[in-house]
């Protein structure tokens, strides 16, 4: 049977927010709204019309319950309820029939909205209230707009955006290196999954032909944590050093080029770490790498070029490089033994990096290569986790 919790999400539809969420939401709505009416009954009292709408409070339960809405964007607010009570105004003075006039004016409002691109649900209050306002409001004509409508939503957005700056300032986001680290790199402008830019989010919601009430940022955020949680529930609790050699081939600055291109070859490797005497790891040297410093030779072919690079220049000068210290990428980030497979998945993608040395948590000396250790091994992996094969060996770069 399914639990309480569940049920409670299936029956309400919404999803469960933090105390500390709700509270901020409450104190944020509570703070505008009394700064709406009494910043608009100091200024408005003399009108004869309400001094605030009564579709404010709806704006507010949008704007600081769930702020990230598209829905909440300031076009949507100033020109939702700007247009929304342009209608409402005209249909009460064009239809004599408030039985017609109102729902006329909320279809009407949402019709201009949609082809506004600015969406904004209170909107439609706003057009039905004018259109069932006391007579004042109908004396007031076009002029109601203005006031108290566009004064109202002044007040809101600058409300809004005050309580933001001080938000931002009492509780500042944590950058510390957390599970969701790389969700938060919306601003890098790097792909957020593998493969996945927001072009191909916005076509894909361009196919649906529906309104999302999520924006593209958000939409890349879930599909990130949809594939952190699913890597963290099939992997577990797995750990680097489980899938790692205990002794690894590793180069150092002046080994060389050739004889590390020997291990590509006999083990089938794609990268090998380059360490100091202490075994700490100084630098990376991938299959990339021999070819990127190769493409400068004259050759044809690409094994032409690979051949002329690892050949040994048997003379005191030479104009090219020689060694792996010349051609290894450096710095190189590197992952603790402990760390679980699932932790590194993200952070692989995020950076699109297919090697990663793995290091001691004390020394950061070099603990273990990206290798796998047996085929026995890798059953009894399938057995716990069915993909886990195809995941290590296409992100890890493992040679299976």
């Amino acid at each position: 049977m399914p639990s309480l919790h569940a049920l409670i999400d299936r029956v309400t539809g919404q999803r469960a927010l933090s105390h500390r969420e709700i509270l901020i939401s409450f104190v944020s709505a509570l703070v505008a709204l009394i700064m709406i009416t009494i910043i608009s009954a100091k200024f408005l009292s003399g009108i004869s019309v309400p001094f605030i709408v009564a579709s404010m409070g709806a704006s507010a339960v949008l704007l600081f319950a769930v702020p990230t809405s598209p829905m909440n964007h300031p076009w949507a607010i100033v020109a939702g309820h700007l247009s929304s009570a342009l209608v409402g105004v005209t249909c009460a003075q064009q239809i004599d029939s408030i039985q017609f006039a109102a729902p006329i004016a909320s279809a009407v409002a949402i019709l201009v909205m949609l082809y506004l691109r600015c969406l904004h649900p209170p909107g439609g209050a706003t057009a039905m209230l004018v259109v069932l306002g006391s007579d004042r409001v109908h004396a007031a004509g076009y002029q109601f707009i203005l006031t108290p409508i566009a004064f109202n939503i002044v007040i809101l957005l600058g409300a809004a955006l005050v309580i933001r700056l001080v938000s931002q300032q009492l509780h500042p986001r944590d950058k510390s290196a957390t599970a969701l680290e790389w969700v938060n790199e919306l601003e890098t402008g790097r792909p957020l999954a593998p493969h996945l830019t927001l072009k191909d989010v916005a076509s894909a919601r361009a196919q649906l032909d529906t309104y999302i009430d999520v924006n593209d940022e958000e939409l890349l955020q879930l599909l990130r944590l949809v594939t952190h949680n699913t890597h963290q529930r099939r992997l577990g609790e797995l750990r680097c050093y489980e899938l790692m050699l205990p002794e690894p081939l590793h180069a150092e600055f002046g080994s060389p080029l050739a004889e590390v291109w020997g291990w590509f070859e006999q083990h089938r490797l794609t990268a090998v770490p380059v360490v100091d005497r202490a075994r700490r790891v100084i630098g990376i040297v991938t299959l990339n790498d021999f070819i990127h410093h190769a493409a400068d030779f004259p050759q044809q072919s690409l094994e032409a070029r690979i051949e002329a690079l690892i050949h040994t220049t048997h003379e005191l000068t030479s104009n090219k490089a020689e060694v792996v210290g010349q051609i290894m990428t450096t710095p190189v980030l590197t992952a603790q033994e402990s760390s679980t497979v699932a932790e590194l998945l993200p952070l692989l993608d995020n950076r699109h990096i297919h090697h990663i040395p793995i290091v001691e948590p004390i020394t950061n000396s070099l603990a273990c290569s990206i290798a796998v250790r047996s085929s026995q091994f890798w059953s009894e992996m399938k057995v716990r986790f069915k993909h886990v094969k195809r995941l290590c060996c296409s992100r890890l770069s493992i040679s299976c």
